[in-house]
C-alpha cells in the first residue's frame, strides 16, 4: 500500500538529505512529489483523487513489484488515525470564535442575518472521538491494501491471526484499527470477534 512505500520514500528521501549534505553542500536531493502529503491532517482523497469516483480505486502502477521475479513476503503499514472530531482544546477555541461572530457580526448584507441562527453543534465531549466517515476511512483503506498486496493480505492469513495490529491506547486509534479489521471481515464476509489488537504505552503521532 502507498502507506508503506511513502514511508519508505520519505527514510530514503531524509538518507539522501543527509548523505548529500554530507558530501556537498550543493547537493540537491530528490524530493518525491508525494511528500507533501505526508502532514498530520491530510485527507486519503487528497492524495489520490480517484478515490472521490471510486473509493476502493488501486493505482495497480504505484503498487507493482520492481521486477517479474520479486514477490511480497512482508509488509508494515504505519497509518494514521481516522477522521476525527475536534479535540475538547479545539472545540473551546470554536467556541470562543463562535460567540464572537454571533455577537459581533453586523453590515447590511442580509446574509448576517442568517448568522444569529448558527447553532454550536460541537462539544468537549466529542473530544477528538472518530466520526464515521473516520470509521470508513479505515474499512475502504484495509480493502485497498488487500487489493493491492492479496498475498499478504488475505482471507487465509485474517482467519489465521497472521495479521498483527498494533494501536495505542487513544480510543480515536483504538476505534481505527478496528474499522480496519470491520474492512477486512467485510471484504470475505468473516465472521466471528475481531483480532485484539497489540497496545503500545508511547506513540508520537496519535
Amino acid at each position: 500500500m502507498k502507506a508503506t512505500y511513502f514511508l519508505t520514500n520519505f527514510l530514503i528521501t531524509s538518507l539522501s538529505i543527509m548523505v548529500g549534505l554530507s558530501l556537498s553542500k550543493l547537493a540537491r536531493p530528490a524530493i518525491p512529489a508525494i511528500a507533501h502529503h505526508f502532514g498530520t491532517k491530510g485527507r486519503y482523497e487528497e492524495a489520490n483523487p480517484h478515490l472521490l469516483d471510486d473509493i476502493l480505486f488501486v493505482n495497480k502502477s504505484l503498487v507493482a513489484p520492481p521486477s517479474p521475479d520479486c514477490r511480497a513476503i512482508h509488509m508494515v503499514s504505519v497509518i494514521r488515525h481516522g477522521t476525527r472530531y475536534p479535540t475538547t482544546k479545539n472545540v473551546k477555541k470554536i467556541a470562543r470564535l463562535f460567540e464572537l461572530v454571533v455577537s459581533h457580526a453586523s453590515g447590511s448584507a442580509s446574509w448576517l442575518n442568517d448568522i444569529k441562527t448558527w447553532k454550536m453543534w460541537y462539544t468537549e465531549d466529542m473530544d477528538g472521538r472518530l466520526v464515521e466517515k473516520g470509521r470508513d476511512d479505515h474499512r475502504h483503506l484495509a480493502m485497498r491494501l488487500a487489493q493491492s498486496f492479496p498475498t499478504l493480505i488475505s482471507e487465509d492469513h485474517l482467519r489465521a491471526n497472521r495479521i498483527e495490529f498494533i494501536t495505542s491506547s487513544k480510543h480515536r486509534c483504538v476505534d481505527s484499527v478496528k474499522a480496519f479489521q470491520e474492512g477486512l471481515h467485510g471484504l470475505w464476509d468473516v465472521q466471528g470477534r475481531l483480532s485484539v489488537p497489540y497496545f503500545i504505552d508511547v506513540l508520537l503521532v496519535s
